[in-house]
């Protein structure tokens, strides 16, 4: 797997540590963990009326004992209120098949309260004989990280950076049909230079970032597609539409992560059918574009 596969994959994964909740969080963290320790990690699902006892997953070769908390919305008190009973229930339960207890969530940063962390030290010290951690996005992202290029290739499709050798006008023609067809405008907008530090003022990761890079390589041919084509006003256009796409992006509530508003703009450019590779740097060559002109996130001077 080169570098760019790398790159690909864990924006995919990153979009999707952001996008998921609840049983859908429970359900990557299982997805995960199973192919990445298949018939050694054991999801539990709740039973009956005796439900999964307080196990969300156990890892049997390190006997770790799972427990994941992904509401849509953390409160310090709930997650404390969550720990106490699960790591109760835990040891009532499963005491003697556990040596360490780690508690699952999903916070985008991976920062937790500090009365939170005060709970999980307090655990420790009230509970020498067990381990007690916490997984966030950088646990499972270093798990992630061990599957292999036919397991990412199955599960979010195939990336291949060579595609974009053979990008041409074609190309993104289909994709800039595609987005005029769907979002037909009103306005037009100015477009302006990109400003150094746009990138860390919208709180991009690095994998995003790595992407957006990818398609300034393409800035000119982009450029040179708008300055043939014979509507004039052609750019504006879809410089509007992407820009009204983009606020309707981030003024939505609850807050949506810029990685996730990144990748919504990608979906939504390319469309919901399987793109190919060479139709995949396509829409990243017009997304790096318009990001590069200031249609699309925050200007690091505001």
């Amino acid at each position: 797997m080169d570098r760019y596969q790398q790159l690909y994959y864990e924006k995919c994964f990153r979009v999707a540590f952001l996008e998921n909740r609840g049983d859908a969080f429970q359900r990557l963290f299982e997805a995960i963990m199973g192919k990445v320790y298949p018939g050694d990690f054991i999801a539990c699902r709740p039973w009956g009326n005796i439900g999964d006892r307080k196990n969300d997953g156990y890892l049997s070769s390190k006997r770790i004992l799972f427990q994941v908390f992904a509401p849509n919305e953390i409160s310090a008190s709930k997650a404390i209120s969550k720990i106490n009973e699960d790591f109760e229930g835990a040891k009532k339960h499963w005491k003697k098949y556990f040596n360490e207890w780690a508690f699952v969530h999903n916070t985008h940063d991976g920062r937790l309260s500090p009365q939170v962390i005060e709970r999980l030290e307090e655990l420790k010290q009230e509970n020498p004989e067990f381990k007690i951690s916490h997984w966030g996005y950088e646990e499972l992202l270093f798990e992630f990280r061990r599957l292999d290029l036919a397991t990412l290739e199955s599960w979010f499709g195939v990336f291949d950076i060579r595609a974009s050798l053979n990008l041409g006008y074609e190309d993104l023609q289909a994709v800039l049909q595609h987005i005029q067809e769907i979002a037909p405008p009103n306005n037009l907008v100015d477009v302006r230079e990109v400003s150094r530090g746009k990138i860390e003022a919208n709180l991009l990761s690095p994998a995003v970032a790595d992407f957006l890079k990818i398609g300034m390589q393409k800035h000119r041919l982009v450029e040179g597609f708008f300055r043939k084509w014979r509507d004039p006003n052609y750019e504006a256009r879809l410089a509007t539409i992407f820009k009204k796409r983009y606020i309707e992006y981030r003024d939505q509530k609850p807050v949506v992560h810029p990685d996730r508003i990144f990748a919504k703009l990608e979906e939504w450019a390319g469309g919901t059918a399987t793109r190919t590779p060479t139709e995949k740097v396509a829409v990243l060559a017009i997304l790096a574009y318009f990001f590069d002109k200031c249609v699309i996130f925050e200007d690091a001077r505001r």
